[in-house]
């Protein structure tokens, strides 16, 4: 898949994968597959959301080499003639072709395809069969699947397109590209803490499914899981397909996994027949199951490919619902083993109910410690270098001379078993060969156990352990049992550390980088909050949208950096005067939106006096330039429910009331007042 970065200043003209974004938010093209088709480059962006393209786009199968390829013809006509043209296959397969009017794209097309009418040429259906050697059946299966639309409104929706392109292009396509991206991030952080708390396999696959079907506009989702046997992996439909489609084996996964050894995970597999073979698809999306080094399955999306940015996304989750499974499996194995004593699995479960990493180290060594009566050692992890080992957690050794410590990889009993990923046990460590030292005076027994600590095949530290009770020795069942321990740790380890970045990126999505406020999504969601709980509660609030005059101006005359030091200098300005229970937002460059909640209308009239004033006399370098010598606020105010009773309504209230503030001279407050407003101030 071709790498993507949502966040990448704008170009000269507009990424294709926008473009196609962009258009999958318009209804009339959601059963359309699409792509955008350069002259001499071909496809350089596709949305296989429908079906499969013809011709340019990627020859089908089914057809073979006696089909006319029409939608390669709509395509030439279309950049030749700039007019919508539409592509109709002997078949009836349908589809359009249409040049994009940008002047830096006029190269290229957009495509859409994989739609059909509702009547089949059979008798043409039946030749071609013959003459590619396919059976007709499994052709007009594949043609069911299809959309049924008819010729007129393809038509209409071809001219549609070619309606909306314009503006669509003339439109900042890189903000809707990152809003879209930070709502599914936000999404997919609220999902993964849900699949963290998944408490079996069918509540995690389901959720998992949901999920892809609801967030990427997958019709249909498959999971293959592998069976007790560990060697045949049963295919479930678990969204738009039957429970049932067969099974596959690790073998047939793993070949998969190890043709493209260089690609990420995610990836877009062809002639699906060929490795699953109750798939009726032409191709599919495979995301495999993963946890550490652990094949436990795949996930399967036929008939999709997955934009890049939503691959990222799609891989995340996949990767977090696996570490929940291999940690249910591991559960379900504790539990099944009567052999296994009861405090380990008390032990695990006191591990996961840790928040930090610090905290989580701490209770690895004490845990290990207690399970094998040890009253002394330490817990080691390799450094950011992978030079050198350093302590994070000790048992019986002076904390400050243990932090202090730093142990190079290779070197000591430690370090060697950091180098090799090779445990050791030792009964004496004055006569074991291996170590052959003479105690330490602060070591009671001679008998120690150290083992690597891994994630996955990575060797990440060691767990030294001695000084066992009752000057009992260290045997390799106390290895097997503490192999078992640190097992369970890593996979609490992984979903402490998960849930920290999960909540970073939560707070990183909600921030506007430019002014350090809460974003325009963030607003979204909490204006859509306070409305359902006033409503709730029979309760009103306030909205005031504030913009600042002559900001633009400002900006061309003394530049970018000024501008942005101003815009600090008005933040901090409107975050002193509004009170501590009010909500502060950006919503856009010059302006800002604060969520006054519990608050009539007329009691917001200081707060945003307030706010109107300290702007007003904040010492801003070169505003003497500016008409009215300084850069003013204009304020609009608006209040729920008498100004409205969505957040849509309110917004739109509050910026008539800020648009007249501004009409009447600038520099004022006025309130929302049913079909106009009022001044204040």
């Amino acid at each position: 898949m071709e790498g993507y970065d949502p966040v990448a200043k704008n170009s000269a003209a507009p990424n294709p994968v926008d473009i196609l974004d962009a258009l999958r938010g318009y209804s009339f093209a959601a059963p359309y597959s699409m792509a955008i088709y350069a002259r001499g480059e071909g496809i350089v962006a596709k949305n296989l959301s429908a079906g499969q393209m013809c011709g340019l786009a990627g020859a089908t199968a089914t057809c073979g080499s006696s089909c006319t390829m029409p939608l390669d013809d709509a395509l030439r006509e279309a950049l030749a003639r700039d007019v919508p043209v539409i592509g109709r296959c002997p078949l009836g397969v349908l589809g359009f072709a249409v040049r994009l009017p940008d002047p830096a794209m006029a190269d290229k097309c957009l495509l859409a395809w994989g739609v059909r009418t509702s009547s089949v040429n059979l008798f043409y259906l039946e030749s071609m069969s013959r003459a590619v050697q396919a059976e007709p059946f499994t052709i007009l299966d594949r043609l069911g699947s299809l959309p049924v639309v008819e010729l007129d409104d393809v038509r209409a929706t071809a001219d549609r397109v070619h309606r909306v392109l314009p503006s669509l292009l003339s439109s900042n396509l890189h903000n809707h590209a990152l809003e879209t991206t930070v709502s599914r991030l936000n999404s997919v952080v609220g999902i993964s803490s849900q699949l963290d708390r998944g408490k079996n396999l069918d509540e995690v696959i389901s959720l998992l499914s949901e999920s892809f079907g609801i967030l990427f506009d997958c019709r249909q989702v498959a999971v293959a899981l592998s069976n007790k046997d560990s060697e045949a992996f049963a295919i479930k439909g678990t969204w738009g397909l039957p429970p049932d489609l067969g099974q596959t084996s690790r073998v047939v996964l793993h070949r998969l996994m190890e043709e493209h050894p260089g690609e990420r995970s995610v990836r877009l597999i062809a002639e699906t027949g060929e490795f699953f073979q109750s798939l009726n698809s032409q191709s599919a999306t495979f995301l495999p199951l993963m946890a550490g080094s652990d094949l436990l399955g795949c996930i399967l999306l036929p008939d999709l490919e997955l934009q890049p940015r939503d691959a990222l996304l799609a891989e995340i989750l996949t990767g977090r619902a696996a570490t929940r499974l291999q940690q249910l499996r591991n559960e379900a194995n504790q539990y099944s083993d009567s052999s296994l004593p009861a405090r380990l699995i008390a032990m695990t479960a006191a591990m996961a109910e840790v928040q930090t990493v610090d905290e989580l180290n701490s209770c690895i060594l004490q845990s290990a410690a207690t399970f094998l009566g040890a009253s002394s050692g330490s817990l080691m992890l390799v450094d950011e270098s992978g030079l050198s080992l350093r302590i994070v957690a000790s048992l019986g050794l002076n904390e400050q001379i243990s932090r202090s410590l730093h142990i190079k990889m290779g070197e000591g009993i430690a370090g060697r078993v950091a180098a090799t990923g090779t445990p050791i046990v030792v009964n004496d460590i004055e006569t074991d060969s291996r170590v052959a030292t003479t105690n330490r005076p602060r070591y009671k027994t001679k008998s120690f156990i150290s083992i690597p600590f891994r994630r996955g095949d990575r060797v990440v530290g060691v767990l030294n352990l001695s000084d066992k009770g009752g000057t009992d020795i260290f045997t390799e069942n106390d290895l097997q049992l503490l192999t078992l321990l640190l097992g369970q740790a890593v996979m609490v380890l992984e979903r402490t550390e998960s849930r920290r970045q999960a909540e970073l990126l939560g707070n990183l999505a909600a921030v506007d980088p430019a002014t350090n406020l809460y974003n325009r999504s963030f607003l979204d969601k909490r204006l859509a909050e306070e409305v359902n709980r006033s409503q709730r509660q029979e309760l009103v609030f306030s909205l005031v949208m504030v913009e600042m005059d002559h900001l633009t101006l400002y900006e061309s005359l003394c530049g970018p950096a000024a501008a942005a030091a101003a815009i600090k200098k008005i933040v901090a300005a409107i975050t002193r005067s509004a009170r501590q229970m009010d909500v502060v937002c950006s919503y856009s460059g010059q302006t800002f939106c604060i969520i006054l909640p519990g608050t009539p209308k007329g009691e917001t009239a200081p707060v945003a006096e307030r706010i109107r004033r300290s702007c007003s006399r904040l010492k801003i370098p070169g505003v003497a330039s500016l008409p009215a010598g300084k850069i003013s606020a204009s304020i609009g105010i608006a209040a729920y429910p008498a100004d409205g009773t969505d957040a849509a309504a309110l917004l739109a209230a509050a910026q008539g009331a800020l648009y007249l503030a501004k009409a009447e001279g600038r520099d004022r407050v006025v309130f929302h007042e049913g079909g106009g407003a009022a001044g204040a101030g």
